[in-house]
């Protein structure tokens, strides 16, 4: 059985993306930082967008300066989100690319949650999307040019998760703007796609796994038997900003080793 490479031994196409821009919200670490990776090392310039300026900063000066953009915004603040469109316009010229991968979650239930948290999730997770989605489209438009948009749902945006309703609503909602956009944006030809992780080992997931008897439990719970790691999230979102996609539109792709296909045997 051929062996896949291991993180960071992947063979990208070198010139996929050449002269595009591609833009990553919550790009600065996890998912949204394998993502920029692969662009990056596909050709693109890459705009880092995150909340978190240091983390942003150490990716941008380990890729370089000459395709790399760090910018600081609030995804749920539609003047932050245009403020930071401008900047990529400006120092890029072009945008072609837009990965909403931003979000935060909140393991609040359902009894507990106050309506200010409730908004606060759905602020980032789902109202940042619609915002970017507007503005990155609206800049294409006015450059009457083709792109590609990439959502980063959950499985939580398939099914319900116990104990995380408001995280479970925000992500269900991120499937409908796909499905919508994609058909609201198709004239313009902007194609939107979406991917739905399972369980990824990011830094924020990191704690889970500290005791060895949940981080075997969480292994089993998918029938391939592990977890995903940010690469594999990476490739399928890369893929789906590509030519090779060319006519994949308003679809949604689990990511999840198999969790939403069914209970696994044995396991």
């Amino acid at each position: 059985m051929r062996k896949r490479a291991p993180p960071g031994k992947q063979k990208f196409n070198m010139t996929r993306f050449k002269d595009r821009t591609a833009i990553v919200t919550g790009g600065a670490k996890g998912m949204g930082a394998a993502t920029v990776r692969q662009f990056h090392a596909e050709g693109a310039a890459v705009v880092i967008v995150d909340a978190d300026e240091q983390a942003a900063t150490e990716l941008a000066l380990e890729l370089g300066p000459e395709r790399t953009l760090v910018a600081v915004a609030d995804v749920s603040d539609p003047v932050s989100v245009q403020q930071q469109l401008d900047l990529a316009l400006a120092r890029f010229g072009v945008l072609d690319v837009l990965v909403n991968c931003a979000g935060i979650s909140d393991p609040t239930p359902a009894l507990e949650l106050t309506q200010e948290r409730f908004r606060r999730v759905m602020a980032v997770n789902t109202e940042g999307v619609f915002l970017m989605s507007q503005a990155f489209v609206r800049s294409l438009k006015a450059a009457q040019r083709p792109g590609a948009i990439v959502n980063v749902a959950s499985t939580a945006g398939i099914q319900g998760v116990p104990g995380r309703p408001v995280y479970t609503a925000s992500k269900h909602a991120v499937v409908g703007l796909t499905r919508e956009m994609a058909i609201d944006f198709a004239s313009l030809g902007v194609r939107v796609n979406c991917v739905a992780p399972g369980l990824v080992r990011t830094p924020m997931t990191e704690k889970f796994f500290e005791n060895p008897a949940d981080a075997e439990r969480l292994n089993k719970s998918s029938p391939l038997g592990r977890v995903a790691r940010p690469e594999e999230i990476a490739e399928v979102i890369v893929f789906l900003a590509s030519d090779a996609a060319s006519f994949v539109s308003g679809t949604v792709i689990p990511v999840d080793g198999g969790f939403t296909a069914g209970k696994s045997q044995g396991r």
